[in-house]
């Protein structure tokens, strides 16, 4: 294990700081490009997974994705085959990749989510997922469809109920969303809940519209954005909540930080913000060494510096950094 890259996310060891991003990865479906691509497993810190519900899901109806400026807009709408078919089929294959697994979750409800975490440490029978991340941009079905992200205190909830539900082991990591006001106000009340980290940022809203046929080009209207276009947002994200938080600037609450990252430089930038972790996601469809790469460019980079990046996180903040509860 390359010292210089390795990090902590509570009890999981990364053997480097580069995760893969959910959504943008599959989950079975990757493992034979994967296995012949050891490098690319060698460049990984963990596996996150496509998001998982209770039920089977078929997703938004087409079209899905549509490609903007500097980014994709995309309304999968948490397609895919639920909790038990997932256990059943995709986790023996993703323990071949020698890897952290962590599972992304979805639900409708705060109840739904307790259910899920349970059902999942009852299927986990050979401790294979080492950690859970917690959608909360997902729709909150009980409020009429909004997002639980945008509620500090539904999050909470949310958090509490799957902290209660899962198995000690399971580190909890809470994926928030950008679209609120003050993102620090929803990274506490994921804290208050028993969160054991926090990724963000889940992507920005947005729509693109056909001038021609002058409506809205995805099936869903409204999607998701990512790419390059997002990352001086979740650069900034990441920067506030280490800067506005104590458990984050004292890294007992470690921050996994993703939006738009392409290049070793735009990893740095999250890591010198107050991020422990990135995920890396949209890149990918477009360069499908991107993790090899940046493995090599942050390797040489820290070797030509003799740092480590545990010894970085935060490093922006300089000696000004001023904390509140």
């Amino acid at each position: 294990m390359n010292k210089s890259l390795s990090v902590r996310i509570k009890n999981i060891v990364l053997k480097t700081p580069l995760l893969t991003s959910s959504g943008t990865s599959g989950s079975r479906d990757e493992i034979n490009y994967l296995q012949n691509r050891k490098n690319i497993l060698d460049s990984l810190g963990a596996f996150v997974t496509k998001g998982v519900s209770m039920n089977a899901s078929l997703g938004n109806k087409e079209p899905r994705i549509v490609e903007v400026r500097s980014g994709i807009l995309n309304s999968i709408g948490l397609q895919n085959k639920g909790v038990r078919k997932f256990f059943e089929e995709d986790v023996p294959e993703l323990c071949k990749y020698e890897l952290p697994i962590i599972v992304n979750i979805s639900a409708g409800s705060v109840s739904e989510f307790g259910q899920l975490t349970e059902m999942i440490s009852n299927l986990d029978k050979n401790n294979a997922i080492s950690g859970l991340e917690i959608n909360v941009s997902c729709p909150n079905i009980k409020k009429g469809g909004a997002a639980f992200g945008a509620d500090p205190v539904v999050v909470e909830q949310v958090v509490n109920e799957v902290k209660s539900r899962a198995k000690e082991s399971l580190c909890i990591i809470t994926k928030l969303s950008p679209n609120v006001t003050d993102i620090s106000q929803t990274a506490k009340a994921a804290i208050h809940g028993g969160t054991d980290a926090l990724s963000m940022i889940n992507t920005l809203r947005g729509m693109a519209i056909d001038i021609n046929s002058r409506m809205p080009i995805l099936g869903n209207q409204i999607g998701g954005l990512s790419g390059p276009c997002i990352k001086p947002v979740g650069v900034y994200m990441v920067f506030e909540c280490f800067r506005k938080i104590t458990e984050c600037s004292n890294k007992k609450i470690p921050i996994i930080g993703i939006g738009g990252i392409s290049n070793y430089n735009d990893v740095m930038e999250y890591i010198l913000a107050g991020a422990t972790a990135v995920g890396i996601g949209t890149q990918w469809f477009i360069n499908n060494t991107i993790f090899e790469e940046i493995h090599r460019d942050l390797t040489t980079f820290l070797h030509n510096k003799n740092e480590k990046i545990e010894d970085l996180i935060g490093q922006a903040h300089g000696n000004s950094l001023k904390v509140s509860c």
